[in-house]
Parts: structure tokens; sequence; C-alpha cells
């Protein structure tokens, strides 16, 4: 199958720096989306390591990036950015605490290999949109623990980030395979565009894009900043 892929990132209407990064080869078919956390400028330093650090890992393995074998290179992939990150905040006071969402996806065949940190997320197209990550939130935690205090839980608390690249604990990345068609969408989006946009509201405007990604990504982003544009938005939409 022939890959094309088309990507935006916009800053949003209330955020003044972009600290998403979007990182897309069609060749090798790797494709790396992260929304960096941190104050000043430490968030985009995060996000931009994070990504190209994961990229360079996966580049040089390219001749073993098959089957059951891709899963180990990106798990070590996602670790050697969480190292990266760690280290580069130990440099300097205004990067402390940086870190970084994370989603990587390798497409090999009809199967695309899909691992993830954070609260950014895969969508799959096929006919109608389905999601195909889980996010590392604490509303994730709560949903899926037995314990009722959805209540106690403020709305901001419910968004903290339970994993991410380069700060806390060794991630123990999200991962899985899915079999993909010719036709078929892969969406990769930061929560810039899902806080905005509801999971119906994303699939409607790609099933109305009629397979035009350079125009969907767009629309997705005019769509985001037309509810409140509150965060970066990053739209990654790869054409199988």
């Amino acid at each position: 199958m022939v890959f094309k892929s088309a990507y935006l990132s916009d800053p949003g209407l209330i955020r003044e720096n972009n600290e998403d990064f979007i990182l897309a080869d069609d060749e090798s078919k790797i494709y790396l989306l992260a929304d960096g956390i941190g104050g000043h400028n430490a968030g985009e330093v995060a996000s931009e390591l994070a990504a190209k650090t994961v990229y360079a890992y996966l580049t040089k393995r390219l001749s073993s990036l098959r089957g059951k074998k891709i899963i180990n290179i990106l798990l070590d992939a996602i670790k050697a950015a969480h190292e990266a990150v760690n280290q580069k905040a130990k440099t300097d006071l205004k990067l402390m605490g940086m870190g970084s969402t994370l989603v990587a996806v390798v497409i090999r065949g009809h199967k695309a290999y899909i691992c993830h940190i954070g609260d950014s997320r895969v969508y799959l197209y096929h006919n109608t949109l389905k999601r195909m990550t889980r996010d590392h939130t604490m509303e994730t935690r709560i949903r899926e623990s037995n314990i009722n205090f959805h209540k106690t839980v403020s709305e901001n608390q419910r968004q903290i980030l339970t994993q991410a690249v380069g700060f806390g604990n060794q991630p123990m990345p999200d991962f899985r395979q899915i079999d993909i068609s010719s036709g078929d969408l892969l969406l990769l989006c930061s929560d810039g565009l899902t806080d905005m946009l509801k999971d119906e509201e994303i699939g409607a405007i790609i099933k109305n894009g009629n397979l035009n990604i350079d125009s969907i990504t767009q629309n997705l982003i005019e769509s985001a900043n037309t509810k409140g544009g509150l965060d970066n938005i990053s739209v990654l939409l790869i054409k199988t």
C-alpha cells in the first residue's frame, strides 16, 4: 500500500507557545506526535526531544521493524526518550519537571503498530471513527477503578496525566497492533483537538472531507479553534 500523510499544528487561541511536535516520515512509515508539558519553553523542548529520540532509535533499526520485534523496539525507543528528556531536564533549572505525551505509529504491510504514553490519541477511520488508545489520566484511572469518587475529584484533577515521557517513574506504554485496509485513515492528535471536539464531531469532519487529508487537517484545526481553542492543537492524518 502507498501511504501519504498530512499534518498541522496550531497554538490555539489562548496559548502563546506551541508545545506540540509532529514528525512524519512516509518513506519509513514512522509517525510521531508529542504534546509537551512544563513551564517557560520546557514543554516544547521535551516534546521535540522525545519525538526525535524515538525517531532516531527506530530509524537505526529499520531492518528489524517487522512483526513481533516491533513491540520491543518501540518500548525500548520510548524508554530511551524518557531517559533523554529526564537527563536534559537536569541541565537547566528552567527545564525541571518537563515531560511530554508521545504517540508512535509504525506501519508495516497491512498492520499498524501503536505505542503511546499520555493523553494524545490515535483513531482509525474505517467508515466510522474508532479510538485506538486509552488516555493515561486520572479520569481513566477513576473510571476503571471500583472506587466511586468521581464527585470528589475536580475536572482539572481528572485531566492530570498518570504517565508521561521524561518525568515520574519509568513509563509503561500501551501497545496495540491493528489491521488496516486501503482507504483507511489513521488520525494522531493532541488533546487540544479532543478537548474541544467530541469523537462524533471529529468523525463527521473526516467523513465530509472525502478522504482529502489536507483539507481534513485544516478543518479539524479550524473547528477546534471555533469551539474555543484552549490549548495547542495538533493533527496528523495518514491515508492508506
